[in-house]
């Protein structure tokens, strides 16, 4: 068996890290119930090390009332590199097989990681899912979420090409997604794509929309809500944990004689996209009718 560099262990524990952050509440704090949520949307080789990363920062700052945070999971990970791993490669020439064998229950899960992530020559994406294993993923949820306006739609998974080196705009998703955008606006005044434009959302604003949807915060009978929120809860963290540059645009007609959105005309798209590891624009879209 071949030695691996210890940046690659290094990285496998960063990634899994970046997920277990990522699982959090709106509160920051990553609870037990976030992780595991948050196990059965992560790509398979990076569930064990996960759980028992998550175990082992719980474990490590553990006392009444004590909950984990960023905060928390990067000093573990410090912590680790420097005394689960860098420690066993005594020679500074990359891990091998003896010194492995050595290693803690966290250290090897950390190789095998690296080596599965190695093996899918995924080290640059970070072991994040392709555009059709995310499509799988959101749909396994997506019948469970209700999007409400003054009419109800499910989230849709959708997803595009976006050419290397083309930025992720407004003008650039419509372009991308012309297929299903059409579709939801077939039979309305002004036709797609003509007489539509994309509003991005702030970085505050979409964080706020994400958030929102996975909260209960609506007046409709609870066990509805819930269902809802913990189905939106899963498809926007699998979106967070697989999708790179996430943005939240909404499209709709234009405004009279302007570029600009116009309000309470309609029907809109209430779209959430990034980029995914093998290159394609992805995300979820939601009509939303407002008059």
């Amino acid at each position: 068996m071949p030695r691996i560099a210890k940046s690659d262990v290094n990285a496998a524990l960063s990634t899994v890290a970046k997920a277990l952050i990522t699982a959090s509440g709106p509160d920051g704090r990553t609870s037990r119930a976030d992780v595991k949520a948050a196990l059965k949307l992560l790509p398979k080789e990076q569930r064990p090390l996960a759980d028992i990363f998550f175990k082992f920062v719980d474990q490590r700052d553990f006392k009444t009332g004590a909950t984990v945070t960023a905060k928390d999971i990067n000093k573990a990970v410090a912590y680790a590199k420097s005394h689960m791993i860098a420690k066993y490669d005594l020679n500074s020439n990359g891990l091998s097989k003896d010194e492995i064998a050595k290693m803690s229950l966290t250290g090897k899960r950390a190789v095998e990681l690296a080596r599965a992530l190695k093996r899918a020559g995924a080290n640059d994406d970070g072991g994040k899912l392709s555009t059709k294993a995310l499509g799988v993923e959101v749909n396994k949820y997506a019948a469970k979420a209700n999007y409400m306006s003054e009419s109800d739609y499910s989230p849709e998974f959708v997803s595009g090409e976006l050419p290397a080196g083309h930025d992720l705009t407004g003008h650039n998703v419509m372009t991308s997604l012309a297929g299903p955008l059409t579709r939801l606006f077939e039979g309305n005044d002004p036709a797609f794509p003509g007489g539509y434009t994309a509003e991005a959302y702030s970085a505050k604003d979409a964080k706020a929309f994400i958030e929102d949807l996975r909260t209960d915060n609506r007046d409709e009978p609870p066990d509805e809500i819930t269902e809802s929120a913990s189905a939106f809860g899963f498809i926007t963290r699998a979106l967070e944990a697989n999708l790179t540059d996430l943005k939240v645009y909404k499209i709709g007609p234009k405004e009279a004689g302007s570029n600009k959105l116009a309000s309470d005309q309609g029907l809109y798209a209430q779209v959430i996209v990034g980029r995914t590891a093998d290159g394609k624009l992805a995300g979820i879209m939601m009509g939303d009718v407002e008059t």
